[in-house]
């Protein structure tokens, strides 16, 4: 079954889409924000963004998604009718844009586009590969086995980009207390995770401490 992540701060309309989409026969999980993303624990195969999204802009999120694949399916479901907007949303990343309010048969059309297209596409340059399924750290030579709360780290890093994640957000994502010894017990997980993803051949500056505030993740990260 297909999952899509439906993007939309418009509680009454993201029910109402959730609900229509889910009549379709898709599994739908639905975020007020992009920062509700790291919730889920694996990859959706296609997001429905709205572009007013509070914090992080649609736009940024459809960015930071096409970093962490060329797989997924990102349609933008938005008021924005300016061609200018259109326009920096398919330079975005975005594979179809659709003006609110849009035909229901339309929204489907796309996502069943979506759903048949064929991937042709390839990576160039190092980035880490993570099997979304099996939450392995894909590698020519040995495949590393992530936890879950490590899978939904990486995610998430990848997911908020340039602007790194902070301590209380990153310590949310492992199920960490914020206690006194928040700071070490945080180094030592991120250590961790850091020796995971060397052993798949990534620098030692894959995640990045920001002074002050928490850590960043400095490489592409893609999900199959």
């Amino acid at each position: 079954m297909t999952t899509i992540a439906l993007v939309e701060d418009n509680d009454d309309l993201r029910r109402m889409t959730g609900r229509f989409l889910e009549s379709k026969g898709y599994d739908v999980v639905q975020a007020a924000s992009a920062e509700e993303l790291t919730e889920l624990s694996h990859m959706p195969d296609i997001y429905v963004i709205d572009l007013n999204l509070p914090e992080m802009s649609g736009y940024d999120l459809i960015r930071n998604l096409r970093k962490m694949s060329n797989d997924v399916g990102i349609i933008v479901l938005s008021a924005r009718e300016r061609t200018l907007d259109i326009t920096e949303g398919y330079e975005a990343g975005a594979d179809v844009y659709l003006v609110k309010p849009v035909d229901p048969k339309i929204l489907v059309a796309a996502l069943w586009r979506l759903e048949k297209r064929t991937n042709t596409s390839s990576n160039t340059g190092y980035s880490l590969t993570i099997n979304k399924a099996s939450r392995e750290i894909i590698n020519d030579t040995q495949n590393i086995r992530l936890s879950d709360a490590e899978c939904k780290l990486l995610y998430q890093f990848a997911l908020s980009g340039s602007r790194g994640l902070e301590r209380w957000e990153i310590a949310e994502i492992l199920g960490m207390n914020l206690d006194a010894e928040i700071k070490k017990a945080l180094e030592v997980r991120i250590t961790r995770l850091r020796k995971k993803l060397q052993k798949c051949g990534a620098p030692q500056t894959a995640i990045i401490a920001k002074r002050g505030y928490g850590y960043t993740l400095t490489i592409p990260v893609c999900f199959t």
